[in-house]
């Protein structure tokens, strides 16, 4: 039995930035204050996990999403009109 918990990486996401943010931590609670806004609206979580929740886009397949439809638009043949 494999542990991934070494592995996975917590990330810290600002629900009212709405991006992946560095946070700072208040007191010995799990409460984290976001470094941009500075509210304590933020989730934590693996990547995974906060990517799936808040349906965020991975950067690497956003890439590949761009890739395809550029492809598609230039494989298109220019339609006369008469």
């Amino acid at each position: 039995m494999t542990d991934n918990t070494e592995t996975e990486e917590i990330i810290f996401f600002c629900k009212d930035c709405q991006e992946i943010v560095k946070t700072n931590r208040c007191g010995r609670k799990y409460v984290y204050t976001c470094d941009k806004c500075g509210t304590k609206n933020v989730a934590f979580g693996t990547k995974k996990s906060i990517y799936s929740f808040f349906r965020l886009e991975d950067e690497a397949k956003s890439d590949k999403k761009a890739t395809l439809q550029d492809m598609k638009s230039k494989s298109r043949a220019p339609t006369e009109l008469a």
